[in-house]
């Protein structure tokens, strides 16, 4: 059964860890469209993983995630006050309610930095006890950032520290070994869109991603509608349009900023092409044996004329190769 986490855990995984890239990997050298080398084999002697036994207070989330490499994942509900400690035992990051805070003479924010430890500057080897700086980065409940134990393949496990409001607090995080994958349910469009100049295709073997494509013939404006016939998407003739005040805003994977219930949609692609995240393409059968089926109605924007995508979910087991 999936995990079905609360409003505030979703939205502050997702904007803590857009805040991560965007202070942390922008500044790193191992940034670019290849990533980070050694996290591709990080995985070795398990997945690093906060332990199964762990026992956070209410209010935290944690996660290890894997962007470019792994990273911690910290959501709150904004009501908290929480330093986190680096491998000297330092406070280097400080969550007070919605705010967040770094200090800039701790050796463990620069040591966050990069997913192999940022290199820590010659003023605090020099002298690693100076005084606090703290500075406010920015106004959010939730951050994302790297810990070099997390790449280390021979560290079997170790305690994240913490103080959360006044009292220590060690998370337990272990490396565990992956389930065996014998499979996975794969999407098939099973037909082509009726209107003209609108292309639509499923990318990849696996997952929920869908690509629509508005070519340069079309006619008209397309919408791509939920499952209450309401608009989220729209493909115009100037580029990909979204809700940013619809449910489904966030979990699209189409990074934006958020437009206001006076102006909610927001450009998100100068081109006419479109791929994002369908939920849809997630409802999965009970059964391996089963076969789901999803569909995705596609409104012509200037009129009530719709269009259904239809779709299939089957499972592919995986043969094992046994020459």
């Amino acid at each position: 059964m999936p995990v079905v986490k609360s409003n505030w855990v979703k939205k502050t995984l997702g904007a803590c860890l857009a805040f991560s890239f965007s202070t942390l990997i922008i500044s790193s050298p191992f940034v670019g469209n290849t990533a980070f080398a050694h996290a591709e084999h990080g995985s070795e002697g398990g997945v690093p993983t906060v332990s199964p036994k762990a026992k956070l207070p209410k209010g935290i989330s944690l996660q290890v995630v894997k962007t470019n490499a792994y990273q911690f994942a910290l959501a709150t509900d904004g009501q908290q006050r929480i330093e986190i400690l680096g491998e000297d035992k330092r406070a280097f990051l400080r969550f007070d309610q919605d705010k967040l805070y770094a200090d800039l003479n701790a050796s463990g924010w620069h040591r966050s930095r990069q997913p192999g430890g940022g290199p820590i500057p010659d003023r605090i080897k020099d002298n690693p006890k100076l005084e606090p700086n703290w500075v406010l980065l920015d106004k959010q409940p939730g951050y994302g950032w790297y810990d070099p134990r997390l790449i280390k393949e021979d560290l079997a496990h170790f305690n994240l520290g913490m103080v959360r409001n006044g009292k220590p607090l060690n998370v337990r995080i272990e490396r565990i070994e992956p389930e065996p994958m014998t499979g996975y349910w794969r999407p098939l469009l099973v037909n082509e869109p009726e209107f003209a100049g609108l292309n639509a295709m499923v990318p990849g073997l696996s997952g929920n991603a869908f690509m629509l494509s508005r070519m340069g013939t079309a006619q008209g404006e397309f919408q791509v509608l939920d499952d209450q016939g309401l608009p989220f998407i729209e493909l115009r003739k100037d580029g990909v349009w979204l809700n940013s005040q619809h449910a489904w805003a966030n979990s699209v994977e189409l990074f934006h900023n958020p437009g206001t219930e006076q102006a909610p949609w927001v450009k998100v692609s100068e081109t006419g092409t479109v791929t994002y995240a369908d939920p849809r393409l997630d409802q999965k059968p009970a059964k391996t044996s089963e076969t789901g089926n999803w569909q995705i109605p596609v409104k012509l924007k200037e009129s009530e004329q719709q269009n259904l995508l239809k779709g299939e979910l089957k499972w592919q087991t995986i043969v094992e190769n046994t020459n």
